[in-house]
């Protein structure tokens, strides 16, 4: 064969090698990306299988719908304690419990334990309506056997250590104005002190002359005086009676009003928040005979039986002098909690 033409073939022959070589290489990264996640380990460890399968239950799971419900619960307290409005157990079945109402027991445990565990707050029940008037004492008495032992009305009531609810960290709210909100604080844990003082309860003459002589006898802060005290009795703070002189019949017969404290003033302020007050007003006593005779005063007038209580708030209110009275003033336990 001549050489040329061996020359040719072996040309040939190399050029049919190149050739079917890249159609090799095609063909491989074809069958990589049909199969574009291949398992590098087939056969893994079925413990560490296991314990994945158990951290994805444990971190996956959800809720009951107890705690479901508690949380609402919840949200719906806060929303009727921001606008200082009783949380009802009625308004708690109807608009969280609705058609499960028998849960109520169970939720509102659950509800109570994380107040205390993650807000520092509890539910806590008002108590029952006082019968002021002649006639609702003797209606109480002739249903006594039918009487209710529970109101039925919770507020929200902080249960931080008194050490925590000092002046200088519990702040009045922002809402409206933190100006405005402390005015009001001090004006109601005011009359509930007056109120106190007198018996537990004030003539509407005699609290027309308290007003007058705290220069508040029109207006508390930027509201009128009138428009403050028909809040204040919407919110629960005050309890205001008139009753019209039985022994005339005439129709301009005299009216008598009465003022008394309410159940919200019972639960936020009390004996006391009330004591707490009278004593940043009176101020540190010199000499310990002084200071006696001002806290053997405050038992009395206050009607407070247990004496280590009442040095446990005296000592819980002197503990912070520099703080603002306006805000804080209420002693060992209660008291709003923003």
């Amino acid at each position: 064969m001549p050489a040329g033409s061996r020359r040719r073939r072996d040309v040939d022959d190399d050029a049919d090698d190149d050739d079917q070589r890249p159609r090799q290489r095609r063909t491989r990264e074809s069958s990589v990306q049909e199969d574009p996640d291949p398992d590098p380990d087939p056969d893994p460890d079925p413990e560490e299988a296991d314990d994945d399968g158990a951290d994805v239950s444990r971190t996956g799971a959800e809720p009951t719908a107890d705690q479901q419900l508690a949380k609402k619960l919840i949200r719906y307290a806060m929303a009727c304690d921001y606008a200082r409005q009783p949380i009802r157990r009625d308004g708690i079945k109807e608009k969280v419990l609705g058609d499960q109402g028998r849960a109520f027991r169970r939720v509102f445990d659950a509800a109570q334990a994380m107040l205390r565990d993650v807000w520092g707050m509890e539910l806590r029940e008002l108590p029952m309506r006082e019968k002021h008037s002649l006639e609702e004492k003797r209606r109480a008495i002739k249903a006594q056997s039918q009487a209710k032992t529970s109101s039925g009305l919770y507020v929200l009531s902080s249960t931080l250590p008194p050490a925590y609810r000092a002046p200088a960290i519990v702040s009045p709210s922002r809402t409206p104005d933190a100006e405005a909100e402390a005015a009001y604080v001090a004006f109601y844990t005011l009359l509930t002190t007056i109120i106190l003082l007198s018996g537990g309860e004030l003539s509407d003459a005699k609290l027309r002359r308290h007003l007058h002589r705290l220069n508040a006898e029109d207006n508390v802060g930027t509201e009128p005086t009138e428009d403050v005290l028909k809040r204040m009795q919407a919110q629960g703070y005050v309890v205001k009676r008139v009753q019209r002189d039985v022994a005339s019949q005439a129709h301009d017969a005299l009216e008598n009003t009465t003022w008394y404290v309410g159940p919200r003033a019972h639960e936020e302020v009390g004996p006391d928040g009330a004591s707490g007050l009278v004593r940043r007003v009176w101020g540190p006593q010199e000499g310990d005979q002084a200071a006696d005779e001002l806290e053997r005063k405050i038992r009395a007038s206050f009607r407070i039986k247990d004496a280590a209580a009442a040095a446990a708030t005296a000592a819980a209110a002197e503990g912070d002098d520099e703080a603002t009275p306006a805000v804080d003033v209420s002693g060992a336990d209660g008291g709003r909690y923003a």
